[in-house]
């Protein structure tokens, strides 16, 4: 997919409280995947995002092989510390999905952007508090006295 000028199109991305949200409202190619993929890691590292979520509520259609890439590009984005969640996904590209054998069991997901939202809050929180607790248990085995 090429955009006016003959260039790749661009999903736009942007930050909104703290997290990097993506408005995919086009027809994924092989380079526009590749494109936004780059970009979207890119810009994690550079804002020091702690989440991301992308609107995917403009796609009617999406195949096997886009989500996969969608899917692996949201577990580079968990790798460096930002969750993702998939927002807006439409009935029918669930359904296909499911029907086609897509593995779903690790994405997190909500029916819009205000929803996506709410859970990136819920998924902080359960992750300050897991930080928290962890800091805890590390202060205590380092206070216990050594046993043999």
């Amino acid at each position: 997919m090429s955009d006016e000028r003959g260039g790749i199109a661009k999903i736009p991305i942007q930050i909104s409280r703290n997290c990097v949200i993506a408005s995919i409202q086009i027809d994924l190619s092989d380079a526009v995947l590749r494109q936004f993929r780059t970009e979207l890691l890119e810009l994690i590292q550079s804002s020091g995002a702690h989440g991301v979520i992308l609107d995917v509520s403009g796609i009617e259609v999406m195949d096997y092989e886009d989500f996969e890439a969608l899917h692996k590009t949201m577990a580079m984005a968990r790798l460096m510390g930002a969750p993702s969640v998939l927002a807006g996904l439409q009935a029918g590209v669930v359904s296909s999905l499911v029907e086609l054998g897509a593995e779903t069991d690790d994405i997190v997901a909500a029916m819009d952007l205000d929803d996506a939202f709410r859970v990136m809050d819920q998924l902080r929180a359960t992750t300050d508090r897991d930080n928290h607790e962890d800091r805890r248990d590390e202060r205590l085995q380092a206070s216990a006295p050594n046993q043999l």
